[in-house]
């Protein structure tokens, strides 16, 4: 059996025991678990205190104690703590060089609450001391012991402790970095070879984001920088708060409760648990509808629950800026969400008809500046000197024709 401290680093930097976490070990031929959480006393008898999920965890039951198998729902906010595939790769191999078992609590206790979001970990009822991202004059030394490792081959062991220290803790499953320089804290994301084909996915992620920001998202502060013979694209950390506390975060995978095999397969499931849980839903639901337009007019496809959050502010949960936005480079045209019964781009139809469900106002005026943005496409491209000949082509041919679909 395993037992975790689980802590809340506040916007103030001020940090709270939340609660405690049991698993037992996992089995050694599967690796399932059983996990258990409960609230400290102090922590859920608080009014300033808010539920880790609101959907799972409420703070006021008749017990503070919760069970799952492995960290699904009830006790998805615990996954949503950890990185995806390439943190957790790297998390692994450090274990098992450290002569450990790979488990999750191992990694969460190996963050050390250096990750996005407000949770950390530790092993005592101390209060542990959270991790620092390292500065961002480390990225050549990041960027090319990440090449190394993706391409297999672990890096020396100055760089490997490097790379751990800055990508282990990092979301997602490309290559990444959380770094701070004197005007703050930053994800810095690396081109993968393993992942990009022929396409400039740095390039056309900076693209999306400019073209977001003008269809009226709230996006991060982005920027392109060069590194050596290559680029990076760095985006603001919206989970920051201006005293260097932080925001909990929880995704809307673990609040539409998705557990592997069972999954969420729409835009108004999404809708559903915003206006649940918002603490404004109309404005989060009329930013959900524009974030949908924004996504089917520019083709972003891998559109799946885990890069939709919310974040835990003052006045309650609210939902995140829009992050990881790209065009269909991979010629799948369906989304992982459905917009109402189909998977496919959505007519104009489709989505007042939306709008309606989901009461959102003005969502002509909404739907308009979004495929006026997007119409934008190919010159901003220019503009980030994004690389793709006749692949860069076939990308801007599938938006025309989703604009055109969208009725624009």
């Amino acid at each position: 059996m395993k037992k975790l401290f689980v802590w809340i680093r506040l916007a103030d930097r001020t940090l709270r025991l939340a609660g405690e976490l049991a698993t037992t070990d996992p089995l050694a031929n599967s690796g399932r678990f059983q996990s258990e959480f409960e609230y400290a006393p102090q922590w859920s008898e608080d009014n300033a205190s808010f539920a880790l999920d609101p959907e799972s965890l409420p703070l006021k039951t008749a017990s503070r104690r919760f069970s799952a198998d492995l960290f699904n729902p009830p006790l998805g906010i615990f996954d949503d703590a950890l990185p995806d595939d390439w943190g957790r790769s790297l998390l692994a191999a450090a274990l098992k060089i450290e002569g450990r078992k790979s488990s999750p609590t191992e990694m969460l206790l190996r963050m050390r609450g250096g990750g996005t979001g407000a949770l950390l970990f530790s092993e005592t009822p101390a209060p542990p001391e959270p991790a620092a991202t390292v500065q961002s004059k480390a990225l050549p030394v990041l960027l090319a012991a990440a090449e190394k490792f993706e391409a297999g081959k672990l890096p020396p062991e100055d760089e490997f402790r490097k790379l751990l220290e800055g990508s282990s803790r990092a979301g997602g499953a490309r290559p990444k970095a959380l770094v701070h320089d004197a005007e703050g804290e930053w994800l810095v994301k690396f081109p993968s070879q393993r992942r990009d084909g022929p396409h400039d996915v740095i390039g056309l992620e900076a693209t999306c984001l400019e073209l977001a920001r003008r269809a009226g998202l709230e996006v991060p502060e982005s920027h392109l920088q060069k590194i050596g013979r290559r680029r990076t694209v760095k985006v603001r950390r919206f989970d920051i708060t201006p005293q260097n506390g932080r925001l909990h975060m929880i995704s809307l995978r673990t609040l539409c409760l998705e557990r592997p095999g069972v999954y969420v397969q729409a835009y108004s499931d999404l809708a559903q648990a915003v206006r649940k849980h918002s603490a404004a839903p109309k404005m989060d639901l009329a930013t959900l509808f524009r974030y949908m337009v924004f996504n089917a007019a520019v083709g972003n496809v891998d559109d799946h629950l885990k890069n939709f959050w919310m974040l835990a502010k003052t006045e309650g949960y609210r939902l995140a800026p829009a992050f990881d936005l790209l065009p269909d480079i991979t010629g799948r045209v369906e989304h992982t969400l459905s917009f109402r019964s189909s998977f496919a781009c959505p007519t104009y139809a489709d989505l007042m008809t939306i709008a309606d469900e989901w009461k959102v106002d003005e969502a002509g005026k909404i739907i308009s500046r979004v495929t006026k943005a997007v119409r934008t496409f190919a010159t901003t491209a220019r503009k980030f000197a994004v690389q793709g000949g006749k692949d860069l082509e076939n990308i801007a041919a599938d938006i025309r024709g989703r604009l055109k679909t969208l009725g624009d």
